[in-house]
C-alpha cells in the first residue's frame, strides 16, 4: 500500500505540472504548444495502472484541454473573420468547426462528472459554447450534432440556478470568475429574445445575472482582488444598463474603471471605457462619450504588442473585441456638429497599424512620423478613404493642414470594386476592352474622387491611406472621362503616416542587391506554391538590366545562388539600399501564405524580418516584380504591408496581379531610370507607367495599373 501510495504521488505530480504547463502557455497565446502538452499528459494517465489513476486529476486535465481547445477554436473564428484567401478561409472554418466539436464533447462529459467543481466549470463554459453556435451559425453549422442546443442551454441553466451553493465548491478566486462568466452568458441570453423566453418564459435573465454578479462582487470584496472587483464591478455596471437603471450603470462602470486603472489592468479598462462611451452616447453627453472612446483606446495602447498583458480572448477575437472600439470612436466624432478629423484619421491610421500587427501577430511597430518634422517642409495632398458600416467617408488633409470631408453610401460603389477587383485577377483581364473597362473606373472616379477634386492641386502627389477593403483597388485606373488619375498625379499608399521615413534615396549612392529566378526551382515543390506558377525566363535579362541601371557595386543573386542562407549573408552588407526580387511570390490577408520564392524554399512574410533586418535600421526600397495578390482574395494586398513592415522597407513596389515579362521589364528599367535622375519614388514609378501607356502595345491598364508603391514616396 505504500508504495502505490509513493508512486502515485509523483506521478500526479508531474501530470500536474503538465497541466499546469498547458494553462499557462494557453493563458500566453501559445495555444498549439498548450494543446501539445496537454495531449502528452492525458496520454501519461491513460498508460497508468488502474490503481494510480484519480479521477479528479483526469477531470482537471480534460478541463484544461477543453479549455485550450476553446482558445483553438476563437482563433480559428477570428482567423475566418480576418481571412478572404478561399482556401486558407475554408481551412479555418474547418479547424473552428473541429475545436469548437471537441471543446464541447469534453466540456459535456465533465458537466456530468460531479467531481471537484471540475462540473461547474464545464457546465459554464459549456454554455457560453453553445452561446457561440447561435450567434454565429454560419461557421459552426455541421460541427454540432453532439448536442442539442437550446435544450442543452435550458438543462445547464437550470441547474445552476437552482444549485449555486455549488459554486462553494471552488477556490474563492475560481468562484469569483466563473460566477461573472456565468452573468455575462445570462446578458447574452437576454440578448436572444427566442431563448430569454424559453428559459426565463416566467422571470428575467437579466435579475438573475444581478444576483449572480453581486454575490461575485461580495466575494471579489472579501479576498480584496482588485482586479476580480472591477470585474465584477464592470458586469454589473453593464447589467444595470441593460435593465435601463443608467445612473447605477454609470456608477459602477466609473467604480470598475478606477480600479483596473490602479492596477494597470488595461486589458479590463478598456472595456469598461468602451462601455461608458456607449452609455454616454446613449444619453447624449457627447463630450463625455469623446472623452471615455478616447480612455479606451488609450488603454488598448497601453497593451498593444505585450502578449503577456492582453487577456488572450481579446487577441483571438480582433473582429469583436478591438476593431469596434476604433469604428465607433470614428462614427462619433463624425457626427458631432463640427467633426474632429484630426482625430479621426489619427484613429484609422492607427487601427490599420494595429490591424497589421494582428495579421503578423507581432510587437507594436516604432513610430518615424513625418506630419509634424522639420525634416520635410512639404507634405502631400493625403486622402483617406474610410469604411463605416454602410458608408465609406472620404477625408482630405491638404498641404495647408486643412481637413474636407465627403460621404459616398456603401452600396453605390461595392458592387463597382467588387467587380473590377475579381476581374483584374482573371487572366482574360488584358481581353476587357478599355471602353468597358471605363465604364466602372468613371464612375468610380465621380463617387470618390471627384467630389474632393476641388480641394486638390492640379497636379502634384498623392498618398492614400486606406482601409483594408480599398487595398487591392488599382488606384491609378480612376478615370475623369479624359484622362486616367495617373495622368496628372504620382500616386503612393500607406498604412500610416506614422510610419513614413526620413529621407529620399540618393542617386549617387544607390547600390541594390537584385535576386531573381528564371527556372523551375526546388521551392516550386512547396505546399504554399500555386499550380498556376511557371518558369519566368525573361528575369535573366531584367535584373542584369537593373543592376547596371543602379551601381556597379550591386551584387547579382541568380536561380541557385538565391538561397535563404546567401541571401542572408549578402544582406550584411550596410550599403544596400535597395532590394530588388524578381520571383514569384503570393500576398494574401493570410500571413501564413505571404511569401516570395528563394531557390530552395518561400520566404514566408513572418521569416523575412530575420533575413532582411540587420542592425542597421533597414533598407530604403524593396521591390517585388512577379509577385501577386492571392486569386479570389479581396484583402491580400493585406499582405504588400506586411512584407514590408517586417522587411523593416522605406518603400515597397508590388504588383497586385502577375503582369507579362516584357512590359514588366520596360517599367522596372524606367522606373529605375527615374530614381538615378533623381526623381521621388512615386513619380519614378508614375513616369514609368506613363511610358507604358503611351505605347501601343502596353496601354492596357492590365500591363501598368496593378504596380503600386506602398509606403515613403520619397
Amino acid at each position: 500500500m505504500t508504495t502505490a501510495i509513493d508512486k502515485q504521488k509523483p506521478m500526479q505530480a508531474y501530470l500536474l505540472g503538465l497541466q499546469n504547463l498547458g494553462d499557462v502557455l494557453r493563458l500566453i497565446g501559445k495555444l498549439d504548444i498548450s494543446y501539445a502538452v496537454l495531449k502528452k499528459a492525458f496520454e501519461l494517465l491513460k498508460k497508468l495502472p488502474p490503481e494510480l489513476k484519480a479521477s479528479n486529476v483526469k477531470n482537471q486535465l480534460l478541463l484544461s484541454l477543453a479549455n485550450t481547445e476553446r482558445s483553438l477554436y476563437y482563433q480559428a473564428k477570428n482567423k475566418y473573420q480576418l481571412t478572404d484567401e478561399p482556401s486558407s478561409k475554408q481551412n479555418a472554418l474547418l479547424i473552428a468547426q473541429s475545436k469548437l466539436t471537441s471543446a464541447l464533447t469534453i466540456y459535456q462529459d465533465l458537466s456530468t462528472a460531479g467531481a471537484n467543481g471540475t462540473d461547474i466549470l464545464a457546465q459554464v463554459n459549456l454554455i457560453s459554447l453553445l452561446l457561440e453556435i447561435k450567434k454565429w451559425s454560419d461557421l459552426t453549422n455541421g460541427s454540432t450534432q453532439v448536442i442539442t442546443t437550446e435544450q442543452s442551454l435550458q438543462i445547464l441553466v437550470e441547474e445552476l440556478l437552482i444549485g449555486q451553493g455549488k459554486f462553494q465548491q471552488l477556490s474563492p478566486i475560481e468562484s469569483v470568475y466563473i460566477q461573472l462568466n456565468l452573468a455575462q452568458a445570462l446578458i447574452q441570453i437576454n440578448q436572444d429574445d427566442q431563448l430569454k423566453q424559453l428559459l426565463f418564459s416566467g422571470g428575467n435573465s437579466l435579475l438573475a445575472a444581478l444576483s449572480i454578479a453581486k454575490a461575485a462582487s461580495f466575494l471579489a470584496q472579501e479576498l480584496d482582488n482588485k482586479r476580480a472587483k472591477s470585474y465584477a464591478l464592470g458586469t454589473l455596471g453593464n447589467i444595470y444598463n441593460y435593465l435601463g437603471q443608467t445612473l447605477e450603470a454609470k456608477q459602477y462602470l466609473e467604480a470598475a474603471m478606477r480600479l483596473a486603472q490602479s492596477v494597470q489592468a488595461w486589458d479590463i479598462a478598456y472595456q469598461w471605457q468602451w462601455q461608458l462611451g456607449r452609455l454616454y452616447q446613449q444619453i447624449q453627453e457627447s463630450n463625455k462619450a469623446i472623452q471615455s472612446y478616447a480612455a479606451a483606446i488609450n488603454s488598448l495602447n497601453q497593451v498593444r504588442g505585450s502578449i503577456l498583458a492582453v487577456n488572450p480572448e481579446i487577441q483571438l477575437e480582433f473582429k469583436e473585441k478591438i476593431e469596434p472600439v476604433y469604428q465607433e470612436y470614428m462614427e462619433l466624432l463624425l457626427s458631432q456638429d463640427q467633426p474632429i478629423f484630426k482625430q479621426v484619421v489619427k484613429l484609422q491610421e492607427q487601427l490599420k497599424l494595429v490591424e497589421l500587427e494582428n495579421f503578423l501577430q507581432c510587437g507594436q511597430f516604432s513610430k518615424i512620423s513625418l506630419i509634424n518634422s522639420e525634416k520635410l517642409t512639404e507634405l502631400p495632398s493625403i486622402i483617406y478613404l474610410i469604411k463605416l458600416k454602410n458608408r465609406v467617408e472620404i477625408i482630405v488633409r491638404t498641404l495647408q493642414g486643412t481637413f474636407h470631408k465627403n460621404t459616398v453610401e456603401f452600396s453605390l460603389v461595392s458592387d463597382i470594386i467588387d467587380s473590377l477587383v475579381a476581374g483584374t485577377q482573371k487572366q482574360e483581364f488584358t481581353g476587357i476592352r478599355e471602353s468597358n473597362l471605363l465604364i466602372q473606373t468613371q464612375s468610380l472616379y465621380n463617387s470618390l474622387f471627384a467630389p474632393i477634386k476641388k480641394h486638390l492641386p492640379d497636379s502634384g502627389n498623392l498618398v492614400f491611406i486606406l482601409d483594408t477593403y480599398f487595398q487591392n483597388l488599382p488606384l491609378s485606373i480612376l478615370h475623369d472621362g479624359e484622362n486616367y488619375l495617373l495622368k496628372h498625379y504620382s500616386i503612393s499608399i500607406s498604412l500610416s503616416s506614422d510610419l513614413w521615413q526620413s529621407q529620399s534615396l540618393n542617386p549617387k549612392t544607390l547600390k541594390a542587391l537584385v535576386a531573381g529566378i528564371s527556372e523551375i526551382p526546388p521551392s516550386f515543390k512547396n505546399s504554399l506554391v500555386t499550380k498556376n506558377f511557371e518558369a519566368l525566363p525573361e528575369v535573366k535579362t531584367e535584373i542584369a538590366n537593373i543592376k547596371t541601371k543602379t551601381a556597379p557595386g550591386s551584387k547579382l543573386l541568380l536561380n541557385a545562388e538565391f538561397t535563404s542562407d546567401n541571401f542572408r549573408q549578402n544582406m550584411e552588407d550596410d550599403q544596400i539600399t535597395i532590394i530588388h526580387l524578381s520571383t514569384h511570390g503570393q500576398f494574401s490577408s493570410d500571413a501564413e501564405k505571404t511569401f516570395v520564392l528563394a531557390w530552395n524554399v518561400p520566404l514566408i512574410a513572418k521569416e523575412l524580418k530575420f533575413l532582411l533586418k540587420t542592425e542597421r535600421s533597414g533598407i530604403d526600397l524593396l521591390v517585388l516584380s512577379a509577385c501577386q495578390t492571392a486569386k479570389g482574395d479581396r484583402r491580400s494586398a493585406l499582405g504588400i504591408a506586411g512584407i514590408a513592415a517586417q522587411a523593416g522597407a522605406g518603400s515597397i513596389l508590388a504588383s497586385l496581379w502577375l503582369v507579362e515579362a516584357n512590359s514588366t521589364g520596360l517599367l522596372m528599367s524606367e522606373f529605375y531610370k527615374g530614381l538615378i535622375n533623381g526623381m521621388t519614388k512615386a513619380e519614378a514609378l508614375r513616369q514609368a507607367q506613363l511610358k507604358l501607356i503611351s505605347n501601343p502595345k502596353y496601354s492596357h491598364p492590365y500591363f501598368w495599373a496593378g504596380f503600386i508603391l506602398v509606403g515613403n514616396w520619397l
